[in-house]
């Protein structure tokens, strides 16, 4: 059953972008005006929905906050909020606005103008710890001040008579954002909360759906809902990676996280190690970089290893100061061991470290790619193999239940032919023995087939009079060249020893390369079967004038159902199963068989037949 997405809006346009999101992605998607009819829309059982997308244009502020609270409750299905940009009707309003970084400075001078002199901004920890966002408030005309809480930067925001902000470390939930929002309002009405993330979108969706939170998504990245709603890896085009920094020196993070978030990446700053480990696990980054020390490089290394254990796919980039020749050898070496991607001498210049992160991202899309073919390899694999034993069975089953019935067919008709005394029936009873006949042979192709795929073909080695099999299959094979007005000739040793093998099968051999050579050889050509002796083998072949086979078909002649091009037009009935059998057959005979052609000219088949340790007769 297909999973059940609802949609809450009232925007055609977005309600049809939406549904094509959702076929896409294999789901089916439910539209409605508003909230009126929740929890009850959701269902239950199977057709319980698998997420909710609300527009904010689509809401009132009641409503978002009643649907922000209902789907905070256990049980109930992800929520996305699709957001609106800075500049919109409902950010202008009043409700909480999220920066994505780089943060748009024309909206904040833009705020400012206006009038606005009180800031709230909610900085994500890692952006905070980073340190770089109050100087671009403070290039938009905004004075900062760093609180040590929300409740303390509300204090703060309060109080301002210039234009200002005041920050807090807190990456808040939609639902947290409005509730931190009203109780500002309380102490200042006409403050504005600003929430500040360096993380991509889709990221930061995925991290608040994983805490089984409220997720916010642009509108812009609709397409990508339905796969984060449904818990599947989306992609997201304004994210080159996620890249953890590890750096203890706040002048240096600052510096390194901006020139890597200018480039587009998102950055998880941290100054511990237990923080890096935190992040590691939480935000599932894809590239470390970890910064050593000249008095102790071994610590980097244990750091970097440490995160390595937490994500085995997690690629490494270490960057150490200037000391002891011997100290920074040690720290090499023990690095390493985990795997390093690249090593840097700080201090670190911004583009060398941003080229070294891109390889290293590379180098992990390319491990992760080869897991995935790998997978989808073992996959296909065992869908053949399930595959391949249904063909085996279903051959081997329609063989025996359609070889029975036609045994009695061929029995009727030949006793028809002995008793019939109307010489008119005698043409029709002819034709149903040998359509009878040609079946017949059809299936056994089929049985020894389906015996060949299984490993279970039989061989029956005795001794053998290769000269008696070999006259014998001339007979049977000298009618159907005589009709075609066909010379077949044979020709034999003066003596052949006994051989060791299975004279039905040898015949079988015989009798196939015969009846294909005389199949595609013109009237009034020619077909030549021979037998030589040399002191360990006795090689069997079959030379015709007939059409012959193209250098292109050449390699693909013993290729089970394949038949030459050229061959098509003087085609009979046949499965194109012949010569692999004939080939399995010599195999088993732990012989070899061969093919040589010139197309127009004619082909000659031959095979070889060890000799026995017995003397000639």
């Amino acid at each position: 059953m297909e999973p059940r997405l609802i949609l809450v809006s009232s925007d055609k346009v977005l309600s049809e972008a939406f549904g094509k999101a959702c076929a896409a992605a294999g789901a089916r998607v439910d539209i409605m005006a508003s909230v009126s009819q929740f929890p009850a829309a959701w269902g239950d059982g199977e057709a319980r929905a698998a997420g909710v997308v609300a527009d904010h244009l689509a809401m009132r502020d009641r409503e978002r906050r009643r649907l922000l609270e209902l789907h905070v409750q256990t049980g109930a299905p992800p929520l996305i909020l699709l957001e609106l940009p800075e500049t919109s009707t409902v950010a202008a309003r009043g409700a909480p606005v999220r920066l994505l970084w780089p943060p748009d400075e024309g909206f904040l001078e833009e705020l400012r103008e206006s009038g606005q002199t009180s800031l709230l901004v909610l900085v994500e920890p890692s952006l905070a710890e980073a340190g770089i966002l109050p100087a671009k408030l403070e290039r938009a005309g905004f004075k900062p001040f760093e609180a040590a809480s929300p409740q303390e930067a509300i204090s703060f925001a309060a109080r301002f008579l210039e234009p200002g902000a005041a920050l807090a470390a807190l990456t808040p939930d939609p639902l947290e954002a409005e509730a931190i929002l009203e109780l500002a309002r309380q102490a200042r009405p006409d403050i504005r909360l600003l929430v500040a993330e360096s993380r991509a979108p889709l990221h930061a969706a995925e991290s608040a759906l994983r805490r089984r939170r409220p997720a916010l998504v642009p509108r812009r990245l609709l397409a990508a809902v339905p796969d984060l709603l449904m818990g599947r890896e989306a992609a997201d085009p304004l994210s080159l990676g996620r890249i953890l920094l590890f750096e203890p020196d706040r002048v240096q993070l600052a510096r390194l996280s901006e020139a890597l978030l200018d480039e587009g990446f998102e950055v998880a700053a941290c100054r511990t190690a237990e923080d890096a480990a935190r992040r590691t696990v939480e935000d599932r980054c894809h590239v470390a970089v970890v910064a050593g020390s000249a008095e102790s490089p071994e610590a980097a290394a244990r750091a970097a290893a440490k995160l390595r254990l937490i994500d085995p796919e997690l690629r490494l980039v270490l960057t150490v100061r200037r000391g002891s020749l011997q100290s920074a050898l040690q720290g090499l070496a023990a690095v390493v061991e985990v795997g390093l991607d690249d090593c840097l001498l700080a201090p670190v210049d911004p583009d060398r470290l941003a080229f070294s992160v891109r390889k290293a991202l590379e180098r992990r899309f390319l491990q992760r790619e080869n897991a995935r073919l790998l997978v989808e390899l073992q996959r296909t694999n065992h869908e053949l193999e399930s595959l391949t034993g249904f063909q085996k069975n279903f051959f081997a089953m329609v063989a025996h239940d359609v070889k029975n019935p036609l045994g009695a067919i061929l029995g009727y008709a030949q006793l028809m032919a002995l008793k019939s005394k109307d010489a008119t029936l005698n043409r029709p009873i002819a034709a149903i023995e040998s359509a009878a006949k040609t079946l017949n042979g059809l299936i056994s192709d089929l049985v020894d087939f389906a015996a060949i795929e299984s490993g279970k073909l039989r061989v029956s080695l005795e001794e053998m009079d290769l000269a008696r099999v070999v006259t014998e299959v001339q007979s049977r094979v000298h009618v159907a060249a005589e009709r075609r007005r066909i010379t077949l000739s044979l020709a034999l040793p003066p003596k052949l020893p006994i051989l060791k093998g299975d004279p039905l099968r040898v015949g079988q051999v015989i009798q196939n390369l015969c009846t294909n050579a005389i199949q595609y050889t013109p009237e009034g050509g020619a077909v030549f079967l021979a037998v030589a002796l040399s002191a360990d083998k006795v090689t069997i072949s079959v030379r015709d004038t007939g059409i012959g086979i193209s250098k292109e078909d050449l390699p693909r002649i013993f290729e089970r159902f394949f038949q030459a091009e050229n061959a098509q037009v003087m085609r009979r009935a046949g499965f194109g199963l012949g010569l692999k059998i004939s080939q399995e057959i010599v195999k088993a005979h732990e012989g070899t068989i061969g093919v040589s052609s010139e197309l127009g000219k004619g082909s000659t088949f031959a095979f070889t037949l060890p000799l026995a340790a017995a003397a000639p007769t």
